[in-house]
């Protein structure tokens, strides 16, 4: 018979839930997270506004309803509760497929003008994306080249770190980001900016002279060098 939302599980029941080991569902209810915050579990609780005493006792115990939320926050749920196919490789793992933040959201008003956000019909959450398939959403050729983007600070902010600490991105992040690409290019070939402006507002550009490393590659090279700056039309 399969337990209802309001069943209380066990830790030996989650981690079979889930499909994982004890310890892992032991981490879950027990281990804060490094960047801060409550353990995954309570963590999830407290988004969905449900009260867990019983997570307090010697035998602790959530409610069904509660880990199925993480389970599906993190991904080892699909929407419709079958278990998430898991890609196994190096490094942190991630979700093969979105998840569903265990937020209710409110969607913006009617006469806002605002596209509705992409929500769970079931729950009312958003719906997270995971490197794994964030990368092709937000325009990148491949998911290293997101990766490397990342890094350099030339991809999207993600819209949060999860209950695991894995970073995750909203669809609209992912889109916007996409559509704006034309504007960050033409921005990046617009050419460099000037240096500053004079009391007339002209722009200007200060010579390799005002610099003292340009110039000591100046008299190491014999060249002269000047230390007015020009003006640009």
């Amino acid at each position: 018979m399969m337990a209802r939302k309001d069943d209380l599980l066990t830790l030996n029941e989650i981690a079979k839930l889930a499909g994982v080991g004890r310890q892992a569902a032991q981490k879950w209810h027990q281990v804060a997270r490094k960047t801060g915050g409550k353990p995954p579990l309570r963590m999830v609780a407290e988004a969905m506004g449900v009260e867990v005493p019983q997570a307090n006792d010697d035998s602790p115990r959530y409610p069904r309803k509660v880990v199925v939320g993480f389970l599906k926050a993190v991904g080892y749920m699909n929407a419709d509760e079958s278990p998430m196919e898991r890609h196994e490789g190096k490094g942190k793992w991630a979700p093969t497929s979105p998840t569903i933040d265990p937020r209710p959201v409110e969607q913006p008003a009617p006469d806002s003008g605002e596209k509705p956000f992409k929500v769970d019909p079931q729950t009312g959450g958003r719906i997270r994306h995971y490197i794994p398939h964030a990368w092709e959403m937000a325009g990148f050729g491949s998911q290293a080249s997101f990766t490397s983007s990342r890094s350099k600070g030339r991809a999207p902010e993600p819209d949060g770190i999860d209950e695991l600490e894995r970073p995750y991105w909203f669809a609209e992040t992912l889109e916007r980001w996409k559509s704006e690409a034309p504007e960050r290019k033409a921005a990046r070939y617009a050419g460099n900016k000037p240096d500053g402006w004079t009391e007339k507002g002209q722009p200007f550009r200060l010579l390799p002279g005002t610099n003292y490393y340009a110039q000591q590659a100046a008299k190491l090279a014999g060249q002269g060098v000047q230390d007015q700056p020009s003006e640009q039309d």
